[in-house]
Formats: structure tokens, sequence, C-alpha cells
């Protein structure tokens, strides 16, 4: 058999922790740290892997850690049997079964393309399983520049109220106007409200929001969700840490959430009890030094128990996008520097005006290629022509842009 590659290694790694909770951070802690995980022979890793006493299955004293997500009980049989039937493959018997179908993508901890962020991690996965409604070089293509964007994390409850899922869905719009990527669960409520607001957003040539789940990429959770599942595969990406066809399971959304966490450089809770899925999110945002911001609601509220705790806490008040983009230091992600390095925040008089105009970000990309009416821009945008018309306007007010003969507008350069 020929030698397992460190990208075979980290793939069926990544396959056997999608049936076994806590196994990277056992696996980490065992080692000293990913990278000696992945550098161990397939021997030591069998043996470290297929010991099946309670070692491994709590965090020191009894208490489940993050990577195991509160699993500690037994594995159902079944679960049990495809864990030891990956683990006997070892892992040059499981790259070509890993291999993803149409529409997919693997992005093992090895690779270039594995998102920066998730190596803030201290268990990160070995693996991360990527899907799109596209072909394996445009899913790619999407993975990196997930990696490249500035994220923003959305949670709450799956029963929110009329308010918070407008909130949520809201902020989800705003901030995908404003240039940052939207990442959340896919669950219903507020995971569900934030992706259709970045999906509103109307980014033809980004990608819109990723949803970060807990069960294989291609497993469609729950099924209430399927059309918007299919829309995010459309126009964003679905990834999870779980090798394809896993099942949802209980001890899985937890794990599930330190990824959602990693993922963003900021948090944002909308609503949720005062023991939540949420919470938990943001219990790892904290955890990794990433911004935390509270939705605050109607005071006494069960609904409004974690996000009021969270900002009596420290964190950040969130009543817009702006306040996200605020705390991130970003006045407008850059908006301010064009292809072909023109600035259209060279003073700055000039960057505020910008940062004013956040909802005409689409319009300033848009012109960045060349002059255009309102008609080509509208269509270019996808966005309805008495908007992008109104934008033109107010932009040619304010010096961003000038109207030329011909009825066409033209980004001013500084």
């Amino acid at each position: 058999m020929p030698a397992a590659s460190k990208r075979d290694v980290c793939v069926w790694l990544g396959t056997l922790a999608s049936w076994r909770s806590g196994l990277v951070k056992r696996l980490v802690r065992t080692f000293g740290s990913v990278e000696e995980v992945v550098a161990q022979s397939p021997r030591a890793l069998t043996q470290a892997v297929g010991q099946r006493a309670s070692v491994g299955r709590h965090d020191g004293g009894g208490r489940p850690g993050p990577g195991q997500a509160g699993a500690a009980q037994a594995l159902p049989t079944g679960d049990e049997r495809r864990f030891l039937a990956v683990l006997e493959r070892g892992p040059c018997g499981l790259a070509a079964a890993s291999a993803p179908h149409a529409g997919g993508a693997l992005a093992a901890w090895s690779d270039d393309l594995y998102p920066p962020a998730l190596r803030d991690l201290s268990d990160p996965p070995f693996c991360l399983f990527v899907r799109a409604a596209c072909g394996r070089q445009e899913v790619e293509r999407r993975l990196h520049l997930t990696g490249k964007a500035t994220a923003v994390t959305v949670v709450g409850t799956r029963g929110p109220s009329p308010y918070g899922a407008e909130m949520a869905r809201l902020l989800g719009r705003d901030l995908g106007l404003r240039g940052l990527l939207v990442v959340s669960g896919l669950a219903t409520g507020v995971d569900a409200a934030a992706h259709r607001g970045a999906l509103d957003a109307g980014r033809p040539a980004e990608v819109a929001t990723v949803a970060v789940l807990g069960c294989g990429a291609d497993v469609v959770y729950p099924r209430v969700n399927r059309s918007l599942y299919e829309e995010v595969l459309l126009r964003g990406l679905v990834v999870s840490e779980f090798a394809w066809g896993v099942p949802a399971r209980a001890w899985r959304f937890p794990a599930r959430n330190r990824i959602m966490a990693a993922l963003g450089r900021a948090v944002v809770i909308v609503e949720g009890a005062e023991r939540s899925g949420a919470r938990l999110t943001v219990d790892f945002a904290l955890d990794l030094g990433r911004e935390v911001l509270a939705v605050p609601g109607e005071a006494g509220r069960r609904l409004t128990a974690a996000p009021h705790a969270f900002l009596r806490q420290g964190a950040g008040l969130c009543e817009s996008a702006a306040d996200v983009t605020a705390a991130l230091g970003i006045g407008l992600v850059e908006v301010a520097r064009l292809p072909g390095d023109a600035s259209v925040g060279g003073d700055g008089s000039r960057r505020e005006a910008v940062i004013e105009y956040a909802a005409a970000l689409p319009v300033l990309k848009a012109l960045a290629d060349g002059s255009l009416s309102p008609d080509q821009a509208a269509a270019r945008c996808a966005l309805p022509v008495h908007e992008v018309a109104g934008w033109l306007s107010r932009l040619e007010v304010d010096g961003l842009v000038s109207l030329e003969p011909g009825g066409v507008y033209r980004l001013r350069r500084s």
C-alpha cells in the first residue's frame, strides 16, 4: 500500500471525527498539537484513535470539552460501526472513498485552501467538507474568497419574535451590502433570517453567505429549510467538518458552533434564552478573542436573556450593521480601494462620504469597471433601476461619481 500523504491523513482523521465525539481534542492532547498529530504514522494514530474506553470521552474532571460538544454518552451502534469501518480502512484506503461528489470539495488542514481563521482553534477540524451548486473549481474559488473575507457570524434562537427575525434579516442584508460575509448555521429562526438577508443583498459576483452545518454538507437539515439550503448552494457555500452523508446528532451542533465562532471576526447574538446554543457560540467567540455584539430587546423577556446577559458583561451594543463595522474598526470594508488601485477614499472627507453611502457598495464596484448608464449599472448590480438611479444622483452630489455625455456615470478617481 502506498505511503499516506499528510492530506490523506487529515481526510481520514476528519472522517473518523465525524463519528467519534471529541476525537480531535483527544488527539491534540495526546500528541501536543495538530502538526504533531498529522506527522504521526498511521499505526501510532490507529493505536491512539482505537482506544474505546472512557479516555477522551470527557475533558479532565468529567466535563465535556468544547470539541466534544457535550456528548459523553456511548455512540449508537450504527455510528460506532461506521467509525470502526473507517478506522480499519486507513488513510490510503479512504482517499478514493472520500472523493467529493459533484458540487463538493475537501479542504484538509494541510491545504493552503483551508480557512486561516479555523487555525485559531485549539481543536480545528482536520478536514472541511464544502458544497455549492457549481463545479469543483468554482467551489474552491468561493472557499478561497471566504478565507480572505471579513466574516460576521449571526446567531440566535430557533423561535425568534417578529422583532428578532426582522433584526436578523436586516443585519444579514446590511452586512452584505457593506461588503462583509454573513456566517450562520442554517437553523430555523435567526439563522435562516440572517442567511435570507445576506442573499437579499444581491451581490452576484461574491460569496453571499456561508452556512455551517451540524451534519454532512450534503444533508439538508432541517428539512423545512430545503429551499434556503438550495439558494445558499447557488450563491454561497455550505460547509461542515462532518463527512458526506453524516446525519444530524445532538452532539454535532455544539461542535459546529465552534466553527461558526472561529470563522467570524465578530459574532452577533440577536435573541436567545438564558441557556441556548447561541450562548455557546458566543462563549467560543470570547475564548478566541473575537468581537461580540448583542442586539438589545424588550426588558424581562425570555428571548432577551442571553443578549442582555452579554451586554452586562461588556458585549458591544448592536442596533445596526454600522455598529458591527465600527466594532471591527472598518468603516466600510475595502470600498476605498477599487480595482486598478483607484482610491475613492483618498482624503478624510471623501472617506467619510463613502462610509455614509455604505449601501451603494454594489454601484461603486460596478462603476470600477467603466462608465455605465443607470440601466446598465442596475443590470450589473441586480438592483431596481430606480434604486440605482437614486444612488447615482446622491453619489454625484457628493463628488464620488460624475455624469458624462450620453447619460453615463463615471467613477471619479483621486
